[in-house]
């Protein structure tokens, strides 16, 4: 049984019923467009909300052959204070505030019609708030190190933070006493050449940008937002049959018809591509790997040298020992001396989470 078949939930009636997270959103977040035979002063400029004045994109100039600009515009900001929540299908109804706002923007800065503005990129994205804040760490530890062993190029922001295990060592002992933390994570463009990924610490995000501003953000940061986030090229905007002239682009059926779209490109170019190994899933390699490890080591050493694994989600350590034990006692007896020891940083549940979330989308 994997991990992902252990977090059943069972009616009263003893139906089996799948938990997923309920606090999982699926909307767009930023669309690029390409405007070309413009030629102004213009080289690069942020574009201000025309009510409110906040930050709602950016415009850069393009370089190359055609004269003209890509303009990134954040749809959620034209409508919210922050893009913390997406551009969904309800909101769909608040499309002719969008239109109004970027036919606005392209008179005022270049003088043309946003029926001469053609779509280049857009955003899909997935946004889950955790059960379990401090969970967010790990779960992209767990992501990070899923793309790496599929052997993926991938590119990593990450931090350090304080390794416990030395928190007893004086300071004039010259060791290491930080372990990379994973913040963000963006892949290269997928095998179809149509879709990459992005996937972040949202609140991190969240909070770095109000402390830029000096503001307290202190609410969204105990949150735990997750985002995984899909880059939709034009070959993919093609593949889902979408007019790419803006003024055909900004109509609701296309939102549905791009948030749809993400689902079966979660399931089949993310799930089924990193996640899933035929009958077993990325987690069972985890387990798998510790497993082997104790084949030679005590319990403790093998806790310490999948450390990683550990901070990850303990529950990973446990499997594994209740696999190679045939006593359970024994088992269980070995994960809670681990756990004693001071030796190991982990969380708990993360896995459970993450894949609740998994659920929440595909379904």
């Amino acid at each position: 049984m994997t991990l992902i078949d252990s977090c059943f939930l069972f009616t009263e009636k003893g139906a089996g019923m799948k938990r997923v997270n309920k606090r999982t959103e699926i909307g767009i977040d930023t669309i690029e467009i390409n405007i070309t035979g413009i030629k102004t002063a213009i080289e690069e400029t942020e574009l201000k909300h025309t009510r409110t004045g906040e930050n709602i994109g950016t415009i850069k100039k393009r370089n190359g052959r055609e004269q003209g600009y890509v303009i990134s515009i954040c749809l959620p900001k034209i409508i919210r204070t922050d893009n913390t929540r997406h551009f969904g299908v309800l909101d769909s109804i608040k499309l002719s505030e969008v239109i109004w706002q970027v036919q606005t923007q392209l008179s005022m800065l270049f003088n043309t019609d946003y029926k001469n503005a053609y779509v280049k990129c857009v955003e899909v994205n997935a946004t889950a708030t955790l059960k379990r804040p401090e969970n967010i760490d790990a779960i992209m530890n767990l992501l990070s190190l899923m793309f790496l062993q599929a052997e993926e190029k991938v590119y990593l922001t990450a931090h350090g933070v304080k390794d416990t295990r030395y928190k007893d060592v004086p300071m004039s002992k010259n060791i290491l006493r930080q372990v990379q933390q994973v913040e963000s994570l963006k892949t290269k463009r997928s095998t179809n050449e149509r879709v990459s990924w992005k996937l972040y610490n949202k609140t991190l995000e969240q909070a770095e940008k109000a402390k830029s501003k000096k503001a307290k953000s202190t609410e969204q940061a105990e949150e735990g937002i997750l985002r995984l986030e899909e880059r939709i090229n034009e070959k993919g905007l093609a593949f889902i049959g979408l007019p790419l002239r803006l003024d055909k682009f900004l109509i609701s059926q296309n939102i549905k018809r791009l948030v749809e779209q993400y689902q079966r490109d979660f399931r089949e170019l993310f799930l089924n591509q990193y996640w899933k190994k035929g009958d077993e899933d990325f987690t069972d390699t985890l387990v798998n790997t510790i497993v082997f490890d104790l084949q030679d080591n005590t319990p403790l050493v093998t806790a310490k040298i999948h450390r990683n694994l550990l901070y990850i989600d303990i529950t990973l350590f446990k499997k594994a020992c209740l696999e190679f034990y045939d006593n359970r006692k024994i088992a269980l007896q070995a994960v809670r001396r681990v756990k004693q020891s001071g030796t190991v940083m982990y969380h708990t549940g993360a896995v459970t989470e993450l894949v609740e979330i998994f659920r929440a989308i595909v379904y």
